[in-house]
């Protein structure tokens, strides 16, 4: 029994300094900046992609979204990429202004998609891309505020994820949620100081210069992720931008999101698996906070085992007393779980509040918001648990929402 209570100590221990670890970093994003972006004239050369499949619906109003940036129209060129479809996306991109580039290897995953355009585009003179999910519609200055970063002289950007259908039901609430508060206390809290944020899937800059050196070769099902690694890896931040805004739709059937966002675990768990090492070396060798910033983001799903190890732990220590057990768990979680409520409604209406969003809209996602954090404790068991290789499942695309009436 002494090692099962030294273990316990330990794991506790651990679970507690990780948790720690977030919320102090999370306070940074009320830190004054130390990331200086300047404004500029219209400058940077961008190739936007666009990676669809049977995206029919809704490519059409991405593309006009972006025909109509408040940026000189012979800087930048639109490219769709229709792979896999059974539908006229790449009929649809056209007719609304978008380059239509067919791609002609095997697509098993987004990546797929993105090399074969980072190839095809080589030898274009570009300065940087931007990438976007085909459901996405931009804000109009995103490509301004892109190219001050750029002109900068930062070679990698996110820009704020938000939702065009946030207020559907409880569940794409919850998503909104959980980017916006990933857009405040993560991203915008590192680059106050100067660390790396993490690119999130559409939305993003990246330097060509960079991509045309080769390192970014994804292996995992998480592209976005190991395109942040690459960036750390190489001593290039990513800067979060708060005023470049994409509109995402949010999936708004839970069992959609069961399956997105195991996805995500199983490429968070490749990357921790992957990456790791190499990123505690170079956080040991350079000094590097930003690395071991990421070495920790990768732990996220193993946290949560760590913590339901530590709650078995406990459950052995206490197998002899175990109605007292019980009683002492009922009555110290009563209050816990109370806590733990309270602070995530106040940190979603808070949050909603700081980026203009309506709180009786989305009271029933707020109040809900906490059963969507604890899905994930299933998903993390089943990531771990599972040894079948993870297939790529399309969502259905369908909110058709011009950008005019997104933006405030």
């Amino acid at each position: 029994m002494i090692v099962v209570r030294i273990l316990f100590y330990i794991m506790t221990v651990i679970s507690l300094a990780y948790m720690l670890y977030f919320g102090l970093t999370g306070v940074l994003a009320f830190k004054k900046s130390k990331t200086r972006v300047r404004k500029f004239n219209d400058k940077t050369k961008f190739a936007v992609i666009i990676c669809a499949r049977n995206e029919a619906n809704v490519v059409g109003m991405l593309v006009s979204s972006l025909m109509r940036q408040k940026y000189k129209k012979d800087l930048y060129d639109v490219y769709v990429l229709p792979n896999n479809c059974t539908d006229n996306t790449g009929e649809v991109a056209a007719e609304n202004g978008a380059k239509v580039m067919e791609v002609t290897v095997p697509v098993k995953c987004k990546a797929d998609a993105l090399l074969f355009a980072f190839d095809q585009l080589k030898k274009k003179d570009y300065d940087a891309y931007l990438v976007f999910d085909a459901d996405n519609v931009v804000h109009p200055d995103f490509l301004h505020h892109m190219n001050n970063i750029y002109q900068s002289g930062y070679k990698a950007a996110q820009g704020r994820k938000d939702s065009k259908n946030m207020y559907d039901n409880w569940v794409s609430c919850s998503y909104s949620l959980f980017y916006s508060i990933q857009n405040l206390f993560f991203n915008k809290a590192r680059t106050n100081v100067k660390m790396s944020a993490t690119i999130n899937g559409t939305g993003f800059m990246i330097s060509k210069d960079f991509i045309d050196t080769g390192v970014y070769k994804p292996v995992t099902v998480t592209e976005d992720i190991e395109l942040s690694i690459a960036c750390i890896l190489n001593d290039i931040p990513v800067v979060y931008c708060d005023e470049a805004i994409t509109y995402d739709e949010q999936p708004t059937g839970f069992g959609d999101s069961i399956k997105q966002r195991t996805r995500w675990s199983v490429g968070v768990i490749q990357c921790a698996k992957t990456y790791n090492k190499v990123l505690l070396q170079k956080a040991i060798k350079d000094k590097d906070m930003s690395a071991l910033d990421k070495v920790l983001f990768n732990l996220a799903p193993h946290s949560q085992m760590w913590t339901l190890f530590s709650f078995l732990l406990l459950f052995i220590l206490n197998i002899g007393t175990l109605n007292e057990m019980l009683l002492k768990i009922v009555t110290f979680d009563y209050t816990t779980l109370v806590a733990g409520y309270l602070i995530s409604i106040m940190i979603s209406v808070y949050t909603l509040q700081y980026y203009g969003g309506n709180i009786k809209k989305a009271l029933t996602g707020i109040v809900l918001f906490v059963i969507f954090i604890g899905s994930w404790i299933p998903i993390n068991i089943k990531c771990f648990l599972s040894k079948k290789e993870l297939k790529w499942v399309p969502i259905k695309h369908e909110r058709t929402v011009d950008v005019s009436e997104l933006v405030k």
